[in-house]
């Protein structure tokens, strides 16, 4: 926790304070939210053999009886964790910080930052090292970043087919790290696409159509690996990846999604699935505060997407 004599500066700004925060998350994007009642309970998936796909002869003959088919259903199961975390603010902390410091808001909004942070480490983690997640580790003259012989939009082009033939949707959605982008940006066949518009800079919108996917997705999110007291190491927690995969408009039944975050949302005085709790602890003269949030992580459909490992040098 801070020390007092760090939350009061001599004549300090009333309205200016410095902080680092991650600028953009995008797990609940890519795996979009779904409210549920129950902590834990279960989910249908229906024709996993996409028995509907398969074609069956409909011939009847006259007194016959007509040939008869199903499809499969089967069940998985979710359990929405409890993540959260509490900070402590001593009363000499609170009686001497100046106006620009705001101990409960600042502390709520550091453990909300801190919970949001593991969760998408939590889903990054699961993607790129997934045994189940379809993709391929690029190396040399194969990397986006090798100009001369890589063709990224061709490569991108190619694996919408399998994508497509494995949940029968396009997919929409292409996450690309900004180590990625700054490379991509830069490749011919990316700068001759464009060089006769008036753009002026490559962003989310442009890469989009050439890549012709309804979003780019440009995570800039970031984790601290040194350990506590010392000197931080920075790294991207999506790293040198992409990642091209379907996200559904909206969770619905019998529709297939990449991956879905089931929220508790009815648990014990949470609004919208976030608890947020400050109580009195007389022993430590402070006030308490902690972040709650219920949720699990599951990939709903692997074959929803595809994964370039080191896409990029």
């Amino acid at each position: 926790m801070p020390e007092v004599s760090q939350v009061h500066i001599d004549a300090a700004l009333q309205n200016v304070s410095i902080g680092y925060r991650n600028p953009a998350f995008i797990s609940d994007i890519i795996a979009p939210t779904v409210p549920v009642l129950k902590q834990s309970d279960r989910y249908y998936i229906h024709d996993a053999g996409r028995e509907r796909l398969r074609a069956t002869s409909d011939l009847r003959a006259p007194g016959a009886r007509t040939s008869e088919t199903d499809f499969a259903l089967s069940t998985d199961a979710y359990f929405c964790d409890d993540h959260a975390l509490s900070a402590i603010i001593p009363d000499e902390e609170r009686a001497n910080a100046d106006p620009a410091i705001q101990p409960a808001i600042e502390r709520t909004e550091f453990l909300t930052d801190k919970i949001d942070l593991n969760k998408e480490i939590s889903l990054a983690t699961r993607v790129l090292t997934g045994a189940d997640i379809p993709g391929t580790t690029l190396s040399g003259e194969t990397q986006w970043s090798d100009f001369e012989h890589s063709d990224p939009v061709a490569a991108v082009e190619a694996q919408k087919a399998s994508i497509q033939s494995a949940i029968q949707e396009i997919p929409n959605t292409l996450v690309l790290p900004y180590e990625v982008v700054q490379k991509i940006r830069l490749h011919p066949k990316i700068t001759d696409r464009v060089k006769y518009t008036t753009a002026r800079v490559i962003g989310e919108e442009m890469l989009a159509a050439l890549f012709d996917v309804e979003r780019v997705l440009i995570p800039r999110a970031f984790k601290n690996t040194a350990p506590r007291g010392q000197t931080a190491s920075i790294e991207s927690i999506w790293g040198k990846n992409a990642l091209l995969c379907y996200v559904t408009p909206r969770p619905a039944l019998m529709r297939p999604a990449f991956a879905y975050t089931f929220v508790w949302t009815q648990a014990p005085g949470s609004a919208g699935g976030r608890i947020v709790e400050i109580w009195r602890e007389p022993s430590r003269k402070a006030d308490a505060i902690r972040v709650q949030r219920y949720y699990d992580q599951k990939i709903i459909a692997a074959g929803a997407c595809y994964l370039w490992k080191d896409a990029v040098a």
